[in-house]
């Protein structure tokens, strides 16, 4: 796990480009505390910090083939490099560290782009063809690992974090008003390519660059497919799903540093620390919990759960203390203002598990996206379903149109009477407990850059449903919980939290295999509208005990005093409004971080 920087000129490098990958080192030291290297040939330049988890001694970047015609700089993780190398060396390869990354030189020796087809894992990288005088950069399916690329001057430069190309490389940057604003009111982007600094650019989930004299070619190699393909019963679709998870999760406990498991108490995690224990390992979990008497604690659910299971348990407590300098710390390492209140408890959780000397963590993040498991997105997918059955009525022509509407009234008269439908398909439908507060503060709220003035106001960010044929509506409303909310907000903030503490956060149930398979299963095998993460609860009875998997949904948010106390005492920087809220003073803070200096 790394941070990783390179630039590419079009004519010959600069003299500058090599102190400024230095910079870019140090700009993300904490990525990658046990390590840093620094490569340049005429045109291409490459920098990366690294955290040693796979290949202590052996594994120092950037990484050459055979005859060092290629070069690599690699963040994340090849959780299948064991196969591929096996693979590779049959065919003749010669590995020079043993590092999972350097499966990736030798697999496009093989394959070209098309490695990416082998690789499973989290992974952004930046390879360099010498031979070719290429560029070649890529991101993983699923989107764990982030990479930003901008067109400078003579070329184009690419970092794992924001902050890096903008405080070396964008010297009058310019602000994209709507992408500061959505994760404001959504708490993360609605765009997967734009930032909110408009030079720079994301490589989006799934995709590849290659980048050359000729410019930027971009390419996508993956994206989720919702396509029924699966043939099979309840029963076959529970037996592969299951061997999928014991697959990820198997994968996912390599590592030559100490792992832990993050145990929560809910349904995703105990999952993942059941499996880890079947191959009769050593599971370490970790289970953390808020100081007094607090509803989101499941401490006592985790304890009795790994007591039974023979866990190693750890239990970490979060006291007002550790929320004292927080909130600045946190801001300080986010780069772009992802809003969701509870990663402020993570990162002091982060920061106390960090001094317990594990650098790999297992969460359960992805386990709601892909199984259906928000109750909220549940009913916001029935009611667009029924909206979309409500507006095929129309217009009234002949009998058979009156009666099916006669019908739909009488079926369906509570949701009519009461609002028209469960959840009104409109403006606030999307993140609705946001909505009253962005109203609230957007309708005066500005801030001057420049020359020019941003109003808030004249943002409009309403998100419309895509269309999808009758009785998949779930499909779509989770499209964008999974590829915004989760991909954008919580495996952004995952990184970030995780990286800026030094530690490597691991999501089994987002393995592309798995992701794959549960999304070509028919809806009616995988979805109850009345019963959320119905299908996985089938697929893990006997594994996780009842009294988890038909509990409440809790979250890990923290105490609502301390975010109040949080807001209360912020005072705006750059932005002038009469209203405040947590989502609006991140907002502020990275303003006044990278773009409004004082």
């Amino acid at each position: 796990m790394c941070g990783i920087s390179a630039v590419y000129r079009y004519e010959s490098l600069l003299d500058a480009d090599i102190l400024k990958m230095t910079a870019m080192n140090q700009e993300m030291y904490y990525r990658g505390p046990d390590d840093e290297g620094v490569w340049n040939d005429t045109h291409c330049a490459m920098a990366q910090v690294r955290l040693s988890i796979i290949g202590l001694t052996k594994g120092k970047q950037p990484l050459f083939n055979e005859d060092k015609t290629l070069v690599l700089i690699c963040n994340g993780e090849i959780y299948n490099y064991l196969e591929i190398r096996n693979n590779l060396l049959s065919k003749g390869h010669v590995f020079s560290s043993d590092s999972d990354s350097e499966t990736i030189l030798h697999l496009y020796e093989e394959y070209g782009t098309d490695c990416l087809k082998h690789l499973r894992g989290m992974f952004a990288f930046c390879l360099w063809d010498s031979q070719k005088q290429q560029l070649f950069v890529a991101r993983d399916r699923i989107g764990e690992k982030l990479l930003y690329y901008a067109h400078v001057p003579g070329g184009v430069v690419c970092s794992s974090e924001l902050k890096a190309i903008l405080k070396n490389y964008i010297h009058q940057p310019q602000v994209l008003l709507e992408q500061l604003a959505a994760p404001i009111r959504y708490t993360a982007p609605t765009s997967k390519s734009d930032t909110y600094i408009d030079q720079i650019k994301r490589i989006e989930p799934g995709q590849y660059l290659i980048i050359n004299k000729t410019g930027i070619q971009k390419h996508r190699y993956w994206k989720r497919d919702h396509t029924d393909r699966f043939m099979g019963g309840l029963a076959e679709a529970k037996e592969e799903t299951l061997r999928l998870m014991r697959e990820s999760v198997d994968m996912c406990l390599r590592s030559d540093v100490p792992v832990a498991v993050m145990l929560s108490g809910g349904i995703d995690s105990s999952a993942i620390a059941a499996l880890a224990k079947e191959k009769g390992r050593e599971v370490h979990t970790i289970t953390a919990g808020y100081k007094g008497n607090h509803s989101v604690d499941e401490r006592e659910v985790a304890k009795r759960f790994a007591k039974e299971q023979g866990f190693i348990y750890h239990e970490v407590e979060l006291d007002e203390s550790d929320f004292k300098n927080c909130f600045n710390e946190f801001t300080e390492h986010i780069d772009e203002p992802i809003t969701d209140s509870a990663a402020l408890a993570q990162w002091a959780l982060y920061k106390k598990v960090k001094s317990l000397g594990f650098k790999v963590l297992l969460g359960g993040m992805g386990g709601d996206e892909l199984f259906y498991g928000y109750p909220y997105w549940n009913k916001l997918a029935e009611s667009l379903r029924l909206h979309r059955q409500h507006q095929a009525l129309f217009p009234w022509k002949g009998y058979n149109k009156k009666k099916k509407y006669l019908e739909f009234i009488l079926k369906n008269w509570k949701y009519i009477l009461y609002a028209g439908h469960p959840l009104k398909i409109a403006d606030s439908s999307i993140c609705y407990w946001m909505h009253a507060d962005y109203k609230k503060f957007a309708d005066k709220a500005y801030f001057l850059y420049g020359d020019q003035n941003h109003s808030f106001s004249d943002v409009n960010l309403y998100q419309a449903f895509g269309n999808t044929e009758p009785g998949k509506e779930i499909d779509i409303v989770y499209d964008f919980s999974f590829d915004n909310i989760m991909t954008m907000a919580y495996l952004y903030l995952a990184d970030r939290e995780g990286m800026g503490n030094s530690i490597e956060i691991r999501s089994p149930l987002l393995d592309y295999k798995l992701v794959e398979f549960v999304s070509s299963l028919p809806v009616e095998i995988k979805y109850n509208s009345d019963n959320p993460k119905y299908f996985l609860k089938e697929v893990l009875r006997g594994i996780v005990p009842d009294y988890i998997l038909d509990a409440p949904k809790k979250g890990f948010t923290p105490p609502n005093d301390f975010i109040k106390e949080v807001v209360n005492s912020y005072q705006y920087k750059s932005i002038k409004s009469d209203y405040k809220f947590y989502n609006s003073i991140l907002a502020d803070r990275v303003l006044s971080l990278y773009i409004n200096k004082k």
